[in-house]
């Protein structure tokens, strides 16, 4: 299965694919084919004969039985007609299907207008003629599949539109950008009598449509010929009609739909007059007709409001590419990709759990929201009617905004759009503003040294006038991880620039705050990195020069904070530790499959061993030291900044950051990130506390947090530490090789410098060295994402990522975490009380506390601790999940 046979291939590339599949001793194929039969059905129907024209067809089955019993695929015949007529219509009119796709293109390129019955047909038989691959074809033609349903898993909700405000439609869905459906909506729309296909050709029967196919998108066909193929079609992937013009061929229909306009009141394109894109559409197909995996043009979201029949709709998050789409073929926002129907007969069975996509039947009277961005499939089940509008309004603006300046034509669309929006909508210019400034941000690679490498000498020269440098020696690189640009000057020193999209000068105000008072804890002061400079790029002074790579002043809307440290040559966790892969596709692998991986990983270089021993008391003692950290409340402390918070109360500023960052993103994190278990999606909003101060332990003060403890910001050294041990050389051949397939997931690194040194003058007889590569932890960088708050937050990016889930460690850290003392009163013991002591007086709250805090972290911790543990996907319900992730006294399968 992984060389699906969905997947096509590229016509201009000719490589002879040899068949080992059924057809490789059928004699009379091969005879009939000639040196053609050493290539797939596959290969042979979708990259050669695919090729071929009407008259070609037509020839090329006389020359044997198994050319005639290929070129009678009623594909080939359709594809080549419709390339034929795309510029004859003129002369030859309107297309009409007659029987099969073969005989309509015989009839309307020959017959001259004869009755067809004057050429008596009969269709020739070779049943000794055997290829898979058209018996499936066939079969996809005439599959049945009004009952081609799933069952409603709630996942997308359904809402009474009477029962619904539009503020909860915002809150609840478009803000989030979650998709749902509306009911009861349409009850009052003349369509639902005069959108029937008899009172459809009654009134508008002679209207050329615009009908679709594939890469056909305007095939000439009068709606009552249209309908007429829809009940005699046996076509695997049907024409639909689809036209953004019905409204001026027909303009009657735009008075019998209404635009739901308690939930879409805006149309920010209706003042782009003749420049308005596309956007509002009659859908009408039969069965197995749809639209394959997509994203709406233009950043735009939709409504589509179902008339009759009935659709199921498949979605993923805009962070999720579907599997079997090719992103090489980006055409206007249409990708390669199979049909609806072969995709969910070839590639949705084999999808692993943790990839499959959100699903929901629509059925009449029904309209449902897709949010912009998001991928969507349609497979329509029954003959279906239906209308969509495409819209750009407040919530979805900046999404819009992304599309129209990213698309071609160096963002002449967009700044149409904000020319013409502003002379009717002047408020937006607000809007516009905060666009273009983040946007500005993100004009250059942060890779592009051509670019930055001169921002970074200039406030490098500022901080250092006195280390004058040559081009020669002022080194610079870019850092290959995180989300802000930071660069390396000379490996000696870390400049890091604050983006809007990532903190900003919030995030640069709170780290420099951080530093400053670090560098007064000795401990603090040897594992984190010296702040030796900080400021803003733009501070009144400093005009950047316009380069061949950028003549505009577009790149500096934004003043650019920085900060200046010493950098750290170090290895950092991430480079060591072990992610299991995702789970296959296709899933579940064959057992072929599995020892496949299984020798790859034997075969593989195996990655250093994580000191425990070391890393978990170090971060036990790292954590302790930030935590009791003193508060200063001098200079303006930037944690205490916010509107509403108060010196007086210290944990108002973690209620207002709970409130305003953390819950105001949840949903859509969660959604659009993927990592919950689908069906744990719905349960969030009732496991979540609404009580701010439930995810509060007062117990402990609040205090200053690091807020990203992954890691990728532990660093560390490799240490080699050799064994020796005398073998008698005899014994290597037979000399066992351990099993290390859980340390395969480095299998393809080479070794490391530290460990070829090593080698490199080992004996070649009697003596053999065993080594080993130990990981020893020995710094922290990246106070970014610091706050002032609960320590509890902290737990999750440190057992998600640095432990990896394992509740073995997480034990251990919190053995050797002691908290500070809750009472003035003198303790009659030396024993400190340690954070495993608070778990254990009460786990159920702990494990709570913790899981409320994971699902609204701002770290995608989810994706990945479902790989180090896959019996996440299987929980049913929230407290078991968190059972799995927290409870350090449960066991898997006890």
């Amino acid at each position: 299965m992984k060389n699906l046979f969905y997947l096509k291939i590229s016509r201009l590339s000719w490589v002879f694919l040899i068949n080992f599949f059924e057809n490789k001793e059928c004699k009379f194929r091969n005879d009939g084919l000639g040196y053609l039969s050493v290539l797939e059905d596959t290969f042979l129907l979708e990259a050669i004969f695919d090729e071929l024209t009407v008259p070609e067809l037509l020839s090329l089955q006389r020359v044997s039985p198994a050319f005639y019993v290929m070129l009678n695929d009623d594909r080939l015949w359709m594809d080549a007609f419709f390339r034929e007529t795309t510029n004859n219509t003129a002369q030859r009119g309107n297309i009409v299907y007659y029987i099969s796709w073969k005989l309509s293109a015989v009839k309307y390129l020959y017959s001259n207008g004869r009755d067809m019955s004057a050429f008596p047909m009969a269709q020739l038989n070779f049943p000794l003629f055997q290829s898979m691959v058209i018996y499936t074809r066939w079969l996809r033609r005439h599959m049945q599949i009004k009952d081609f349903k799933v069952e409603d898993s709630g996942l997308v909700d359904k809402c009474d539109a009477s029962l619904l405000t539009y503020e909860q439609f915002v809150e609840r869905y478009e803000r989030p950008s979650i998709p749902m459906v509306f009911t009861n909506g349409q009850l009052d729309w003349p369509a639902n009598t005069e959108w029937t296909k008899q009172r459809l050709i009654e009134r508008f029967g002679d209207v050329c449509f615009k009908i679709s196919h594939g890469d056909h998108k305007n095939i000439p066909m009068r709606f009552a010929d249209y309908v007429q193929y829809m009940a005699t079609q046996n076509d695997e992937e049907p024409l639909y009609v689809f036209d953004q013009s019905f409204g001026e061929k027909a303009p009657a229909m735009l008075n019998e739909y209404k635009v739901p306009s308690k939930f879409f009141p805006e149309d920010l394109f209706q003042f782009q007059n003749d420049k308005r894109p596309h956007y509002r559409w009659i859908v009408i197909g039969p069965p197995r007709s749809g639209a394959p995996w997509h994203i709406d043009p233009a950043g735009t979201s939709a409504w589509n409001s179902l008339v009759s029949g009935c659709k199921r709709w498949l979605m993923y998050p805009p962070s999720s590419t579907p599997i079997g789409v090719s992103m090489d073929d980006v055409d206007e926002k249409f990708y390669g990709g199979p049909a609806s129907l072969l995709w969910l007969l070839e590639v949705y069975p084999y999808l692993p759990p943790d990839q499959r996509p959100i699903e929901v039947i629509q059925y009449p009277g029904e309209t449902i929201f897709v949010p912009g961005g998001w991928w969507h499939m349609v497979l329509n089940l029954e003959e279906s009617i239906a209308v969509t509008q495409n819209f750009c309004d407040s919530q979805n603006f900046l999404k819009v905004c992304d599309d129209l300046i990213g698309h071609k034509k160096n963002g002449k669309e967009y700044h149409d759009f904000k020319k013409l929006l502003l002379a009717d909508r002047p408020e937006f210019e607000s809007k516009f503003k905060e666009f273009e400034l983040t946007n500005s941000q993100f004009q250059h690679d942060f890779s592009d040294l051509v670019y930055w490498g001169p921002l970074v000498q200039e406030v490098f020269s500022r901080h250092f006038p006195n280390q004058s440098f040559t081009a020669d020696d002022f080194q610079v690189a870019s850092s290959e991880s995180g989300q802000s640009p930071v660069f390396f000057v000379n490996r000696n020193y870390v400049v890091k620039f604050f983006c809007t999209k990532y903190g900003g000068e919030d995030s640069f105000l709170r780290e420099r705050h951080l530093y400053s008072l670090i560098k007064d804890n000795q401990y603090l002061a040897s594992i984190t990195p010296s702040l030796l400079g900080s400021g803003y790029l733009l501070d009144g002074n400093f005009k950047p020069k316009k380069t061949e790579v950028d003549d505009s002043e577009s790149s500096m809307l934004w003043k650019w904070p920085y900060i200046i440290t010493n950098f750290f040559d170090g290895t950092s966790l991430q480079d060591v530790q072990d992610v299991p892969d995702e789970l296959p596709f296709p899933y579940p692998p064959t057992e072929e499959e599995e020892e496949e991986d299984d020798e790859d990983e034997e075969d593989g270089e195996i990655p250093p061993t994580i000191d425990d021993k070391i890393l978990i008391p170090m971060l036990a003692k790292l954590m302790m030291n930030i935590h009791n950290l003193p508060l200063n409340m001098e200079n303006n402390n930037p944690y205490f900044n916010q509107d509403n918070s108060s010196s007086a109360d210290l944990w108002s500023v973690w209620r207002l950051h709970i409130k305003n960052k953390l819950l105001a993103n949840t949903k859509e994190n969660l959604w659009n990130w993927g990592g919950l278990p689908t069906q744990l999606l719905k349960m969030v909003d009732a496991y979540l506390p609404v009580d701010l101060d439930s995810y509060i332990d007062k117990t402990l003060p609040p205090c200053y947090i690091h807020g990203d403890l992954t890691d990728e910001n532990i660093l560390g050294d490799i240490i080699i530490q050799p064994k020796k041990k005398k073998l008698n050389l005899k014994q290597l051949k037979i000399h066992p090789t351990p099993n290390n397939k859980k340390l395969s997931i480095h299998s393809k690194k080479q070794p490391t410098k530290a460990k070829q040194a090593a080698t490199a003058s080992l004996p070649e007889e009697e003596e053999q060295v065993e080594e080993e590569e130990i990981w020893q932890a020995n710094k922290l960088i990246d106070f970014g994402d610091s706050n002032f708050g609960d320590r509890y937050y902290e737990l999750v990016s440190l057992h998600l990522s640095i432990f990896a889930g394992d509740k073995n460690k997480l034990r251990s850290f919190l053995k050797c975490y002691e908290v500070p003392s809750t009472t003035s009163q003198p303790t009659t013991t030396t024993t400190k009380k340690t954070w495993l002591d608070v778990y254990n007086e009460n786990p159920s709250q702990f494990i709570k506390r913790c899981m409320c805090y994971t699902l609204i972290h701002h770290c995608n911790a989810l994706t990945t601790i479902v790989r180090h543990v896959p019996d996440c996907l299987n929980a049913n319900t929230m407290e078991e999940l968190a059972r799995l992730i927290y409870d350090i006294d449960y066991i898997i399968g006890e």
